[in-house]
């Protein structure tokens, strides 16, 4: 949980501040910039939250295990360097905007952990589940009820679908589900480790 929520959370004033906040949102910060500490926050709990969401609900725990076919540590560091790298070009060169250039890069990352180890294609499809599921309330209790009105003014909507559900923009929770199958069996295939039920 820790080492997956800090690695999200250095990253992430870097793609609020290149990528979400041109084109998908712009919400206030307490020191009133572009990029706050509240960044720094959601990163670490988003990341770590759906690091750890699979194996915490279904009781899994960590193991190490001599692989058949291990993979070598250059494949270990392919699918972060490739997503973000074509998020990038996605983004910045072809103008496409920031929620589909994130899905793209990281529906590949995604093909690539998962062509590598087909073991952990549960644990991933239930992250993104169990992420979605974890955020609902607090967009619906912290923004929505909280903060009424706070969505239509931090959100810019000429450039999203403007879908909601239950109130919330539907990019969002499409980015959650996607995050949640990243991030879920990341730490497993970047350690090489795999997982089994914890016994009573």
């Amino acid at each position: 949980m820790l080492v997956v929520g800090i690695g999200v959370a250095v990253l992430a004033p870097f793609l609020e501040l290149f990528w979400y906040t041109i084109d998908w949102w712009q919400p206030a910060t307490i020191t009133n910039t572009k990029v706050g500490i509240e960044d720094l926050l959601l990163g670490f709990t988003n990341g770590g939250i759906a690091a750890v969401l699979y194996e915490t609900v279904f009781r899994k725990r960590l193991y190490q295990r001599e692989f058949k076919n291990p993979l070598k540590k250059i494949q270990l560091i392919i699918p972060p360097i490739l997503g973000i790298s074509i998020a990038s070009i996605c983004f910045w060169v072809f103008q496409i905007h920031s929620f589909y250039s994130n899905l793209i890069a990281l529906f590949i990352s995604l093909f690539l952990i998962l062509l590598w180890r087909k073991d952990l294609i549960i644990n991933s499809l239930m992250s993104g589940i169990l992420l979605v599921i974890v955020c609902l309330p607090f967009y619906l209790i912290g923004i929505l009820w909280l903060a009424p009105g706070y969505v239509q003014r931090s959100w810019l909507f000429e450039n999203l679908t403007g879908i909601l559900f239950w109130g919330i923009p539907i990019e969002d929770l499409i980015w959650y589900f996607i995050v949640g199958l990243v991030l879920g069996p990341f730490y497993e295939f970047s350690q090489q480790l795999r997982l089994r039920k914890i016994k009573k």
